[in-house]
């Protein structure tokens, strides 16, 4: 043996064993490995290195190599050692000898790696006693705790399946059939004998006396109190279980989701309409339309200082009454300013519809550079906007309501679920409100109580639902389908007795892993029939690649167009009718800050009054005025004016107020002359003529 890890003498340890004394061949005394086994001497595996087995075992002796493959650990020297001065002292592998259970205190270790050789042959041929031995031949008895299309049922006296548990639930003599009775026969088939038998039988009255909300829970404690090995069915691993009894390894997890009724089609006009709004939240149409709104009262400051700027000087004044001592009135109407902020707006709605902005040359630096942050937040908006547009339009939608457990909380409706799983559920979701199945029906007595309103919404396994047909039928037959909003998972095995729990666990593993045994595979065999989807989810609503967009989707973009039509109509009509009466109109004028500018350089004193008057050469507005007439003439009177171009004197005609004329009335170039005539005591008694 190697330095730090050797060899140690257990004979004294052995002959101690006096239950397990047995006489060798030669006559001397030995001790049994194993109850019933192989008689060895006590210095089986004690103080030094040999092929202890092919000495001392019946399987390795070399006279019966003719009848038998001696097998290959019987050549592997080992022996055993201290296990604590191995760990600390060397890195040689030790292992405890399954000879000895841990309720015999007997803890010998052995080493081969200690021994220059290796554990791999035993450790193999350990492997095949226990997969032909795992549980012993042993007999299981096991009880079902109700009936569960397909996976658990009897059938009555004509063949039907039944659904609700009677008076045969109790008559062992009607066999039970289902997927998990198949699964659990198909274990015991490839145990090879290791499981000799399951026998099924019913859970007892009394035990629903105690668990009277679950008929799984009753089931268990049947096991709990000896009456049965195991259970068998769709059993969920809980807390309340647990103390009661053990389980093998988990065969499926089931996954709780939440069942609502199934939502309607959203495909109504105003459904339409506020899809082509979809692709932006409320807040962001918000934000655009604040930019917007922002963007255009800065426009009008900054084009209103560029104009300010130059007030001062009687040649470039803004548009204004002169009053007494030629000083220039510099306060503007209210109802100027905010003509000028709404046609602002409104040229700026164009330039963000528009995808872009106007290039004006003459605006100001300040101006400019408001432009042109803005046009980068048109560029990025619209982009965004447009990629998502044509996705949302063609989205068939669901009406709105709860769709996820999420929602469920946070508007505090009430959810019928299983007691089994209280604990669970309140510690998952401690602010939901659910409420627990008080009669012991298991899934359908869910469906009771949805039915007698103590609830809006479901909490529903699906492992053990996913195949009641009964059970989805009735979905069906109230329109409520499964979502995909998980509430809670849970794993599923068998409860068992703790003794036959990891046999009957091993048989599991090995029967998924090599012989393809499964749970789903036995549910395979069970073919489904209802009536209807009672799945949902999200991408239903999804629309196709290949969806058209209807005039329906158009709807508001064209009806926002109309209605855009329709008040540019009315204006157009009150600005007309404004004219026609004499009356001041500023809904047909173009928006402009330089109402007033370029004075002209000829004055003329006013001969009556005795103090000059000037008046300025106009930027003159978009469509002619020439008939209206403001609220100075009614107040002083008419005045005439007389239009001069080339040279000509000889061409006059009267109009209302100097104020109002436009742009568009006039021929470029034209300049205006003031004279006063007539009523020496109005101020607006005046001849303006036109000429170069």
């Amino acid at each position: 043996s190697k330095e730090g890890c050797s060899c140690t003498n257990t004979t004294s340890i052995l002959a101690s064993l006096s239950d397990r004394r047995c006489q060798l061949s030669n006559g001397d005394d030995g001790i049994q490995l194993t109850l019933g086994g192989t008689c060895v001497p006590f210095s089986y595996g004690s103080s030094k290195c040999l092929q202890h087995d092919l000495l001392y075992t019946p399987d390795c002796e070399v006279d019966r190599a003719g009848d038998h493959v001696i097998p290959s650990y019987c050549f592997r020297p080992f022996c055993y050692v201290d296990a604590a001065r191995c760990k600390r002292e060397s890195n040689e592998r030790v292992y405890r000898s399954s000879y000895f259970s841990f309720e015999s205190d007997i803890d010998l270790f052995y080493s081969y790696s200690t021994c220059n050789s290796t554990a791999d042959d035993w450790l193999q041929a350990v492997d095949d006693i226990v997969d032909s031995k795992a549980l012993g031949g042993v007999s299981i008895s096991g009880n079902i705790p109700t009936y569960m299309l397909p996976m658990m049922y009897k059938r009555d006296i004509n063949g039907e399946a039944l659904t609700t548990p009677g008076s045969e639930y109790y008559d062992d003599s009607i066999p039970y059939e289902g997927a998990y009775l198949q699964y659990v026969k198909k274990i015991m088939e490839i145990s090879n004998g290791d499981i000799r038998n399951i026998t099924v039988t019913h859970r007892s009255k009394a035990s629903s006396l105690v668990h009277p909300t679950s008929s799984y829970t009753a089931a268990v404690q049947d096991l709990n109190d000896g009456l049965v090995d195991m259970a068998i069915g769709p059993f969920w691993i809980t807390g309340q279980r647990l103390k009661l009894s053990a389980f093998t390894l988990p065969i499926v997890s089931d996954k709780t989701y939440l069942v609502i009724p199934a939502p309607g089609k959203k495909d109504t006009l105003n459904d339409q309409v506020l899809k082509v709004l979809a692709p932006f939240s409320t807040g962001l149409w918000g934000l655009v339309l604040g930019i917007i709104l922002f963007a255009s009262l800065l426009s009008v400051w900054f084009s209103d200082r560029s104009v300010s700027d130059t007030a001062g000087n009687p040649q470039n004044d803004r548009r204004t009454f002169l009053q007494r001592g030629g000083t220039p009135k510099k306060r503007r109407r209210k109802r100027v300013y905010a003509r000028l902020a709404l046609d602002s707006f409104l040229e700026k709605g164009l330039f963000f519809c528009s995808a872009g902005v106007e290039q004006d040359k003459s605006s100001s630096l300040p101006n400019k550079v408001l432009l042109f942050g803005f046009g980068w937040f048109i560029l990025i908006a619209v982009s965004a906007y447009v990629a998502n547009l044509a996705a949302f339009l063609t989205l068939s939608g669901t009406s709105d309501g709860v769709k996820t457990m999420g929602e469920a909380v946070a508007k505090g409706v009430t959810i019928c679920a299983h007691p089994a799983l209280k604990a669970e559920l309140q510690v998952t979701w401690p602010d939901a409100k659910f409420y627990f199945h008080e009669s012991g029906r298991e899934f359908p007595g869910l469906l009771d109580d949805y039915d007698a309103g103590k609830c809006r919404f479901m909490a529903v396994g699906y492992e053990d639902t996913s195949m009641d047909t009964t059970f989805l039928n009735k979905l069906c037959e109230r329109g409520l389908v499964y979502t995909d909003s998980l509430i809670v998972e849970v794993p599923v095995a068998f409860p068992i007795r703790s003794s036959l729990a990891s046999g009957f666990s091993y048989w599991i593993y090995q029967g998924e892993r090599y012989h393809d045994v499964s749970l789903q595979s036995a549910k395979d065999q069970f073919s489904q029939d209802i009536g209807c989807n009672v799945h949902y989810s999200g991408e239903d609503t999804e629309g196709s690649d290949h969806d058209q967009i209807s005039v329906k989707n158009m709807f508001f973009p064209i009806m926002f167009f109309v209605a855009a039509a329709a008040i540019g109509i009315v204006l157009q009509l009150i600005h007309l009718r404004k004219v026609k009466t004499g009356s001041e109109s500023l809904v047909g004028r173009c928006s402009s800050l330089n109402l007033v500018a370029d004075m002209d350089s000829k004055q003329v004193a006013s001969r009556e009054l005795g103090r000059k008057r000037s008046w300025t050469k106009r930027r003159l507005s978009c469509e002619r005025d020439l008939n209206s007439k403001s609220d100075d003439e009614e107040e002083y009177g008419n005045h005439n004016v007389n239009h001069s171009n080339n040279n000509n004197n000889d061409d006059k005609f009267p109009i209302s107020n100097v104020r109002s004329i436009m742009k568009g009335d006039l021929p470029q170039n034209d300049e205006i002359y003031v004279d006063n005539f007539e009523d020496n005591s109005s101020p607006l008694g005046t001849r303006v003529t036109f000429g170069e």
